[in-house]
């Protein structure tokens, strides 16, 4: 009998715009396996279309699989490891995102991964943020899925407690943990050290995937009302071409064409917001906005809506209500006239005990106690 190959991790993601919250964590714990010499292996379910994972390409394996469409993708993940699986040992697999959750769920009930510890982290609040068919799409993944969990992951207490209460049966199974989002310090010192190709200045500045949930119609709403008229927004970041173009019509009927930029998808973030007047989370909901801490390691003055539990806790940052433009306009104000050195005071010793090696040691004391 052929000795099997062996894969240490298995990471599923449905694409690989590295700028969400979700593939960002993920590039964040493979990047550090990779590190301590750990053999992964990564599939998208869809094929290549954005940039960012070419530094991990000659250091794990990357599979891009042949489809257009994410839920296609689903079909084919599936015989891809299957097929995977004949000739590889996979003791870890991991997901965040909930309908790959319940495919890799379902793949240990039909015992395709049957000897793999199965990780799912929760990636936003599903039971508020989707109603209807999608819901029960995804309730149906969550009992698929989660039943065959070796553990749960979820980013605040609040993310749990929704979780449990919407499926109380995961109350038995003790495999739900609160262990919040990593962030890689290294990276963070290494990037923000670097010089970009940025020229505008006296600047706001947000950023994240052009969909409704992010807020950016309720930011702009509120930036109009502010009094210093020579501030500029600058969001960036991309979605889809109906979202993108909602944004520039009330752009355009607020006839801020030279005030608010959709500046693009930009690689390396930490240069633009070190040098923001003000840094602006403005979401609706969140499970918690990786965003918010890449800010925080940057700046001094950083506002945020309370879309995720935790957030009104941390010591420095500026919060508002969700869905008010006039409570986030009075918020972004107050912030302006900052002179604290939050990140010294606060903002440093919070993101440290947010650190990737924490991360990392606590997720693995959980999976080998259960």
């Amino acid at each position: 009998m052929t000795n099997k190959d062996e894969i240490d991790w298995l990471f599923v993601l449905p694409d690989d715009l590295i700028g969400g919250g979700a593939q960002q964590v993920l590039f964040t714990i493979i990047n550090y396996f990779i590190t301590k010499g750990k053999q992964c292996t990564v599939i998208f379910l869809v094929k290549k279309k954005h940039h960012g994972w070419e530094s991990l390409e000659d250091k794990c394996n990357i599979v891009y699989l042949d489809n257009t469409s994410v839920y296609k993708g689903f079909f084919s993940a599936a015989k891809y490891i299957s097929t995977l699986k004949k000739t590889n040992h996979i003791k870890h697999a991991i997901s965040s995102q909930a309908l790959i959750n319940g495919l890799l769920g379902f793949l240990k009930l039909t015992k395709t991964l049957k000897h793999t510890k199965l990780v799912l982290r929760e990636s936003t609040s599903i039971f508020l943020r989707f109603k209807g068919f999608k819901l029960l799409l995804y309730k149906t993944a969550y009992v698929i899925g989660y039943r065959q969990a070796d553990l749960i992951i979820c980013q605040t207490d609040l993310m749990k407690q929704q979780l449990l209460e919407a499926l109380p049966w995961l109350k038995q199974k003790n495999k739900v943990v609160v262990i919040p989002n990593p962030v890689n310090l290294n990276e963070i010192t290494t990037k923000a050290n670097r010089t970009i190709d940025f020229e505008i200045d006296n600047f706001i500045v947000a950023a994240g995937r052009f969909i409704p949930e992010k807020g950016f119609d309720l930011l702009i709403d509120a930036f109009n009302t502010l009094e210093d008229k020579s501030l500029k927004l600058v969001i960036l970041g991309i979605g889809t071409e109906d979202e993108t173009q909602k944004l520039k019509h009330q752009i355009a009927s607020l006839n801020l064409q030279n005030r608010v930029i959709l500046y693009g998808y930009v690689k390396n973030v930490y240069p633009i917001f070190n040098q923001a007047k003000l840094c602006v989370v403005s979401s609706r909901i969140e499970g918690f906005p990786n965003v918010l801490l890449q800010m925080m390691s940057q700046n001094n003055t950083v506002v945020s809506t309370k879309c995720a539990g935790e957030i009104a806790n941390i010591k420095g940052v500026f919060t508002c209500e969700t869905h008010n433009v006039s409570a986030l306009s009075n918020t972004m104000k107050n912030a302006l006239t900052n002179t604290k050195a939050y990140r010294d005071l606060y903002f440093n010793d919070y993101i440290e005990s947010r650190s990737i090696d924490n991360f990392i040691h606590t997720m693995l004391n959980q999976i080998n106690h259960q």
